[in-house]
């Protein structure tokens, strides 16, 4: 076989194999995309509701009007993961000293 032969051949194999990961790559970063999708609408969501307080408002007086119990322990679990989440924001925030 003569080296061109031998150089198209292999240079045929690297396309078919870049294709062959190509499209893996596409599959798996759709399947990423499918798994933290929900991440994404939570980020929207918590961004809508800051921009309309009245709406939590409702939401917290209707908690506490029909279920007294059960909202005190969320308000208590919910305190505890936004303390938690700015404790994370802050120490993330921050600038590393050069």
């Amino acid at each position: 076989m003569s080296r061109a032969k031998s150089l198209q051949l292999r240079r045929h194999m690297l396309v078919v194999e870049c294709a062959l990961q190509r499209s893996t790559l596409t599959a798996q970063t759709r399947q990423l995309g499918l798994s933290t999708g929900w991440i994404k609408s939570g980020d929207g969501l918590l961004d809508r509701l800051k921009n309309l307080p009245s709406w939590v408002s409702v939401a917290i007086a209707a908690a506490v009007i029909f279920i007294p119990g059960r909202a005190a322990r969320l308000a208590r679990s919910g305190l505890m993961l936004w303390q938690f989440w700015r404790n994370i924001k802050s120490g993330h925030d921050t600038k590393p000293e050069v």
